[in-house]
């Protein structure tokens, strides 16, 4: 896979060569975008594979799962609507009743809770019921767009979806979140499996490690092996479907592998296969279009960063229906 970008030319073609693939009659597709840290543009790359997907001519819905200030509608260039996620989780209403339509062909929305006079109490949270219901809407892809932090109950969904996107940042502050929530992301799926006690051991010699306690460096698939109680096999389903990794914002040729890097950290430190999908370069034409409220994708359809998302929706996509001339 070409994890830069494509030409203007190829990307023309490919838009022109995907004239009506869908998947009717199958379930939705549901693609996961999460990040350890705010503000490394999850919501940016959430919409705009939405709208590269549209533009590839898939039915899309997007939802908005932040639960503590939302704005999805803001990167779509859209206003706010009274018809909210707020309306689903105090069962009001059902998903399909507050889709709402985009200006842009084959993409709709759901709009996540952006109205915090009234907090949202995350106690109410369904995750098992919304995963079932998204699976009964009829879309080729799903894109959800989680809230930051390890909630337990954002965890549950999360490995729920077929695909798992998790955006960094080249920033070490946002490298070092990502490192923590993978490892909560591995906790909790081993959780599901463990005993109490064994799973409380093991936090507590996470913990251990991160305080530097350790004689030796801890490996999640060594304590597996050796410690009652855990097995094994949630671990190796973690390896067998790989989380995917994208990094936003790279500004410099010296920040081109950092993917790759945190791949072979995760690997070495964990024993953990992580899938480098590639990375958005940063371009100033982004931000001009949050300015003007409208979708770079929309404003500078041709623009590098453009390609690269379309790269990537074709690594992640079915690949017998979107293929790139050689």
């Amino acid at each position: 896979m070409n994890k830069v970008g494509l030409s203007q030319g190829v990307h023309m073609e490919l838009v022109n060569k995907t004239a009506t693939h869908s998947h009717q009659g199958k379930a939705p597709e549901i693609w996961a975008i999460n990040s350890g840290k705010g503000g490394v543009g999850k919501t940016f790359i959430t919409s705009s594979l939405g709208l590269t997907l549209s533009k590839l001519n898939y039915n899309v819905l997007i939802v908005d799962l932040d639960l503590s200030g939302a704005n999805m509608h803001t990167a779509l260039g859209l206003k706010p609507s009274h018809l909210n996620m707020r309306h689903f989780l105090d069962e009001q209403k059902s998903l399909s009743e507050i889709v709402i339509p985009t200006p842009f062909p084959k993409l709709s929305y759901i709009q996540g809770v952006w109205d915090l006079w009234v907090p949202f109490d995350l106690s109410k949270f369904d995750e098992f019921k919304m995963s079932a219901e998204l699976k009964k809407l009829k879309y080729d892809y799903i894109l959800v767009d989680f809230g930051v932090g390890p909630f337990e109950k954002f965890f549950n969904m999360f490995l729920e979806c077929d695909q798992r996107i998790v955006v960094s940042s080249p920033e070490p502050t946002s490298i070092e979140k990502t490192y923590r929530f993978i490892e909560s992301y591995i906790c909790q799926n081993l959780k599901s499996k463990a005993t109490p006690e064994a799973y409380h051991k093991l936090i507590n010699t996470l913990r251990d490690f991160r305080h530097n306690v350790l004689d030796n460096p801890f490996s999640f698939k060594s304590y597996l092996k050796e410690n009652d109680g855990l097995t094994l096999e949630p671990f190796n389903k973690l390896n067998r479907e790989p989380l995917k990794l994208l990094i936003n914002g790279i500004r410099s040729q010296s920040l081109m592998d950092l993917g790759y890097s945190m791949k072979s950290v995760c690997n070495k430190y964990y024993g953990l296969n992580v899938d480098y999908i590639g990375h958005i370069e940063f371009d100033n034409s982004v931000w001009q279009s949050v300015k003007n409220m409208e979708p770079v994708l929309i404003a500078q359809p041709f623009t590098p960063v453009a390609g690269q998302f379309l790269s990537i929706c074709k690594y992640l996509a079915d690949s017998k229906e979107i293929q790139v001339a050689a």
